[in-house]
């Protein structure tokens, strides 16, 4: 699903604070408990993604607002992954529960990426959306991309800089 995307140019893999988001391979074990844990199965092109790097901060060469996208830790409580971020979006921020949030953003947790597992596209993947939790306690959510191939090439072209 993200066959023909560059992306080595995703992560900033050299930062000593980039460390504490990358987690170690993924597995199918690592993926079914983070499953059970969240409530929601994970699209593929997210396991794809996660394959190629377990989480990670972004690069400093993409100018963006998103800092960082969530992996799944060797533990459920693994700080900085997607199962111990989860219930802090959900169940803290009061996020509402539209999906997966995966992508940390600048404002430092006033609003999130989120895969929409509420609109999906023809090959069963979710749209990627930006939620606000700062500007209306609903939730303001903006459609940002059909798909995370889509994100990720937004991203990669410097289309996602606010």
């Amino acid at each position: 699903m993200l066959e023909g995307l560059d992306l080595t140019k995703l992560y900033d893999t050299e930062d000593k604070y980039a460390q504490k988001y990358i987690f170690g391979e993924l597995t199918a074990e690592l993926i079914s408990r983070a499953e059970a844990n969240i409530g929601y199965k994970l699209p593929k092109s997210y396991i794809e993604l996660l394959r190629f790097q377990n989480g990670g901060f972004i690069g400093d060469d993409i100018d963006s607002w998103l800092t960082a996208i969530y992996g799944i830790g060797p533990e459920p409580s693994t700080p900085n992954s997607l199962e111990d971020m989860f219930p802090n979006w959900i169940e803290e921020w009061e996020y509402p529960n539209i999906g997966i949030p995966f992508g940390e953003t600048q404002s430092g947790g006033h609003d999130m990426y989120f895969m929409d597992l509420r609109n999906l596209d023809e090959d069963g993947e979710p749209a990627i959306v930006l939620v606000d939790v700062e500007m209306d306690p609903e939730g303001q959510i903006t459609p940002v991309a059909k798909n995370l191939r889509e994100f990720i090439e937004k991203l990669l072209n410097g289309e996602l800089n606010e």
